[in-house]
């Protein structure tokens, strides 16, 4: 026999050593995923590292013809290394909690093999030739390797059932190939490749637990953004509350001062309003536009009946069955009424509410024949404020948009809406003066 040198390790052992490398270098690379069981990865590197070496060792041996008891040693190395890997395969994948209990048929196995290095020819022995011999626990190493891989596929079989059919699937692929490779070694056609087909296991268990990881971060990522907006959502809201009760009170305490009647009048109104915004304010939900018309309303009669100075409201509702987020159209239309109609004290001011479908959005269209661009810098920085959280609540909430322009005959404010439910009926044209 010709001599081995370490050029024939590697080719030997080519595919192994380059699917370990790739595998440390995934771990290293990625040493700060948390996955299950890396200790277990490791472990497995190294005692498939180490089955390369003790096979090259074999070949040394018989190469040179070094003292047969040497082949000992290699042999308790693989009888103690095959079945270890399928059993750390096994305490990888299944969730066992009493693992000194699992491993005690590898223990007695590892103790025979031990004793056999002092020549006790239980499991195995060597002659002087090389050739190696079995003794009458020769089966044992295999037995307890069939016992590791039998449980794995026991247990991927209850994983699948269990509904967990990525991981089941996997776990059935390790034991399918551990079975065959057993068979393989056996009957010749594919001896000498356990250590490849071993590292491709781990190597592809390794990228399903990355993915599964990878998955878990990416919900986490997901739900923790999705808190934050929500709670960003409940501060804008909390903020539009008192913005709109406080105005609505004030309004009544400008009456109480001048006209006690028309004063009640308003709390009743004011009341009715409360009754039916309430749910609204506490709520993130979006609620029918036919409801948030009734809140803009119920503003517009507590406004009429604080001003001396009338105005107009214009409806053109072309789409009236969809949903909005509550308090997003009501004050638009306080703007266009405070900071547009009501700035033509001759009684002219005009709001007009338009809704249409155009493009597969809803449409909502607020305009005033008010100053426009010539509103003073206090009162484009008061009208910014609720428009800016309106803005911020349309885009949390459905993914709308709100859109103002000024120009000298007024104000035009446009709330655009991603289209949620049929359209409705045809337009409806009227005049509430």
């Amino acid at each position: 026999m010709s001599s081995y040198t370490f050029a024939d390790y590697l080719t030997n052992n080519y595919i192994t050593l380059v699917l370990l490398a790739a595998l440390s270098l995934l771990m290293i690379v990625n040493r700060k995923m948390k996955l299950q069981g890396l200790r277990y990865y490791w472990a497995m590197i190294a005692i498939v590292l180490g089955l390369t070496v003790a096979e090259a060792a074999e070949d040394i041996i018989d190469s040179y013809m070094l003292n047969y008891r040497l082949l000992y040693l290699k042999t308790a190395f693989v009888y103690w290394f095959y079945p270890l890997i399928a059993m750390l395969e096994l305490f990888l994948i299944a969730p066992i909690k009493h693992k000194d209990f699992a491993a005690i048929p590898y223990m007695v196995s590892s103790a025979l093999v031990f004793i056999d290095l002092f020549d006790t020819r239980m499991i195995y022995y060597f002659r002087s030739d090389h050739r190696y011999e079995g003794g009458p626990l020769s089966l044992l190493p295999s037995l307890v390797l069939c016992f590791y891989v039998v449980l794995l596929g026991v247990w991927s079989v209850l994983i699948l059932k269990s509904g967990y059919r990525s991981k089941g699937v996997i776990a059935l692929f390790m034991t399918a190939t551990a079975v065959l490779t057993v068979i393989g070694e056996s009957v010749g056609f594919a001896r000498g490749l356990t250590e490849e087909i071993t590292a491709i296991e781990i190597l592809i268990y390794y990228f399903f637990l990355a993915a599964i990881d990878n998955s878990e971060n990416r919900e986490k990522l997901y739900n923790s953004r999705l808190e934050l907006e929500k709670q960003r959502l409940r501060l804008l809201v909390v903020q539009m509350q008192p913005h709109f009760i406080f105005n609505a009170l004030a309004t009544i305490q400008s009456l109480c001062y001048t006209d006690s009647e028309a004063a009640a009048d308003c709390i009743d109104v004011f009341g009715d309003y409360l009754r039916a915004n309430i749910n609204s304010l506490t709520s993130d939900e979006p609620i029918a536009f036919e409801a948030e018309l009734e809140h803009c309303e119920q503003f517009i009669k507590l406004e009429k009946a604080s001003r001396d100075v009338g105005f107009t409201v214009v409806y053109e509702l072309g789409v009236r069955d969809f949903r909005v987020p509550p308090l997003t159209v009501q004050p638009i239309v306080e703007n266009a009424i405070k900071h547009g109609a009501l700035t033509r004290k001759d009684g002219t001011g005009v709001v007009k509410i338009m809704t249409a479908e155009q493009d597969g959005e809803i449409v909502i269209t607020v305009t005033d024949n008010g100053k426009g661009a010539a509103l003073t810098t206090k009162q484009k920085e008061h009208q910014s404020v609720g428009l800016e959280n309106t803005r911020q609540r349309l885009e949390i909430q459905c993914g709308g948009s709100l859109g103002v322009e000024l120009s000298d005959s007024g104000s035009r404010a446009v709330i655009r809406l991603p289209r949620s439910a049929a359209k409705g009926g045809q337009a409806n044209v009227y005049d509430r003066s």
